[in-house]
């Protein structure tokens, strides 16, 4: 019996923390087979976007197992699974997701320079794939000069781009008028009957109508896996079909095969190593040195591109740098200054005043310290200078200018004691 592709066993997800948890996906167990064409339906909210996440390895669930070629991912890292996502799936949007600074071929190229393929390979596989989906003409092209079909399109050669084993549809066809929407659901057909593993996921029964494997979700549950037998089954299909047991089962839902043997303790770097193939005979460091060139002229496109955008984004920056330095700048200029006037005033230098106490309401009347104590205290070994100070309020008169000041009786060796110098004069 043929073994699935992807296997999905008790899987669980749920948000939140608590009492405010909320399970979006119940114990969903499916399997989906190479070569299948399954639409996952379900009304908003019924966690099918939730489950395509998963599929697709952009989410990890809170339960359950999810099997890709036998292989867990619950034991895969971040980087691994990114180069699953790179290497196995190709991802299709409602709303494209294309970026609007980019050709056609230029949106197209990004999974492979990820990837680390060569430009020449990149530039030769995305003509072929935009030619091939009837965009050859308009290859440079601006997504804004492409209608909405166009530029589905465009999305499905991007999802392509690496080989696209399994290509997940999340509403392909939601933005798109009628016309468009069938002509892209006829792209996803012709994908399948090429051997793509196709996914949709809508909440549009005609569109799922297009799949033979339809499997129904609501309020985060399977309520339905069911195989339209009248469709027309390609030989991928029809394999899918007999691997799942569908035409013996009794109640129309797929049964479960019979699992095959195989280890499931394959290290990541083993299933990694048959998907990346595109660094086939390339280091990791030519590859990654490759990426980050490729990214760097991205960004510059996207900056010449959004001039006044990049503009107002480079002021933001140095008015924020500039106030950063101006605050530390006088922070450390006001903390220098209050050092230096302590420093000026020193810390061995002793006020000696008349009193018992500092404010004593009597010291003014106190006239025992005379000059006479001034020598004796000069006279001792730890002393360098000594001064006295008697300050008195006088009327300053200067031309017809008059002023109330401070005049103060100090000796010659004040200034050496306040640590003070005349600045000229």
């Amino acid at each position: 019996m043929s073994k699935p592709l992807l296997s999905v066993s008790g899987l669980v997800r749920s948000y939140g923390t608590g009492g405010s948890k909320v399970d979006v996906l119940k114990g969903i167990s499916m399997k989906i087979y190479p070569g299948e064409m399954v639409a996952i339906i379900g009304q908003s909210g019924s966690g099918k976007s939730t489950l395509m996440n998963i599929l697709g390895c952009l989410d990890r669930p809170s339960g359950g197992d999810y099997q890709i070629n036998g292989i867990s991912t619950r034991s895969l890292s971040n980087d691994d699974l990114a180069a699953l996502r790179r290497n196995y799936f190709g991802f299709i949007f409602q709303r494209y997701h294309l970026l609007t600074h980019l050709s056609a071929k230029d949106n197209v190229e990004i999974p492979a320079i990820y990837a680390g393929t060569s430009s020449k390979n990149r530039d030769e596989q995305a003509r072929k794939l935009l030619t091939r989906l009837g965009l050859g003409e308009r290859i440079d092209y601006m997504p804004g000069q492409l209608s909405g079909g166009q530029q589905q399109r465009v999305s499905i050669a991007r999802a392509l781009m690496n080989g696209g084993k399994v290509i997940l549809a999340d509403e392909p066809t939601g933005a798109l008028d009628s016309k468009s929407g069938l002509e892209v659901m006829k792209i996803l057909k012709e994908l399948n009957s090429q051997g793509h593993t196709v996914i949709l996921v809508t909440h549009d029964r005609s569109i799922a109508a297009n799949a033979p494997h339809i499997i129904e979700i609501k309020d985060g549950e399977i309520v339905g896996d069911i195989w339209n037998k009248d469709k027309f089954f390609t030989k991928e299909q029809e394999a899918a079909y007999n691997a799942s047991g569908a035409a013996s089962a009794d109640d129309g839902h797929a049964a479960e095969p019979a699992e095959e043997s195989g280890s499931q303790s394959q290290s990541s770097g083993r299933i990694i190593s048959e998907l990346d193939r595109n660094l086939t005979g390339r280091t990791a460091f030519f590859a990654g040195l490759g990426r980050f060139g490729e990214a760097f002229k991205m960004a510059w496109i996207a900056m010449v591109t959004h001039r006044m955008r990049t503009l107002l984004t480079m002021l933001g920056i140095i008015i924020g740098i500039a106030a950063v330095v101006s605050i530390v700048a006088i922070g450390q200029g006001a903390t220098e200054e209050i050092i230096n006037n302590i420093n000026s005033i020193g810390t061995n230098t002793i006020r000696i005043m008349p009193g018992k106490d500092w404010g004593d309401m009597r010291a003014g009347k106190i006239k025992t310290l005379s000059t006479n104590d001034m020598a004796a205290l000069k006279q001792q070994v730890y002393t360098d200078s000594v001064t006295p100070s008697v300050t008195s309020s006088q009327i300053l008169r200067y031309n017809r200018g008059e002023a109330n000041g401070q005049v103060m009786g100090v000796s010659s060796e004040y200034f050496r004691v306040m640590g003070l110098s005349f600045a000229s004069g």
